[in-house]
């Protein structure tokens, strides 16, 4: 893999959740190719290890960790691993999301809404939160979180999922302005 000129992310270290296809795969991709060591992480380790080893095949360095953000124990796997094996993290991109609802805002089942606000608010709190604190010990780094037209304007008959989506565009807001004097960026797209 041809490391770009654009700019250099060589030595730096990414955790990419919802890796494992989609959005989250194209940004490992893209990370790699700028030099980063990138952590694909989704919940079944089969589909990230097929995105981490086509990363290496094409030169780029890359690492599978399954993690399912709705489970804390998980969260807090996963940032024990990149501790132990890397010692530091500079690019967390927050992109795993759940839409298990799909109909009228007020039919939504409890277990449905719980699931939805377990991934796409409660992952993307404790993500950061553990990605601001590794990163601060490093000098810094970069938050990307993936939120969704639908936290600004929300979907038809996806009512729990634009709620959800809401939150992370509020979420980003808070972390962006506590963490910037501890050089951590955090931005929304």
């Amino acid at each position: 893999m041809e490391t770009s000129t654009t700019f250099d992310l060589s030595g730096k270290v990414a955790l990419v959740t919802g890796a494992s296809r989609g959005i989250g795969e194209a940004i490992s991709r893209l990370l790699a190719q700028h030099g980063a060591t990138v952590i694909v992480s989704s919940r079944k380790i089969d589909g990230c290890e097929a995105v981490a080893s086509s990363i290496r095949e094409n030169g780029g360095k890359a690492e599978a960790f399954a993690c399912h953000i709705g489970e804390m124990e998980q969260i807090e796997a996963v940032f024990a691993y990149i501790r132990e094996q890397h010692g530091r993290l500079d690019i967390l991109v927050n992109n795993a999301a759940t839409n298990p609802d799909f109909g009228p805002i007020v039919n939504t089942e409890v277990s449905k809404f719980q699931k939805t606000v377990d991934v796409n608010i409660r992952g993307y709190f404790y993500m950061s939160q553990y990605g601001v604190k590794l990163m601060a010990e490093n000098g810094g780094g970069a938050i990307v979180n993936v939120a969704s037209v639908n936290g600004v304007i929300p979907g038809d008959m996806q009512g729990i999922y634009s709620i959800t989506k809401a939150a992370v565009i509020s979420m980003t807001k808070a972390f962006a302005k506590e963490c910037a004097l501890m050089g951590v960026r955090v931005n929304a797209l």
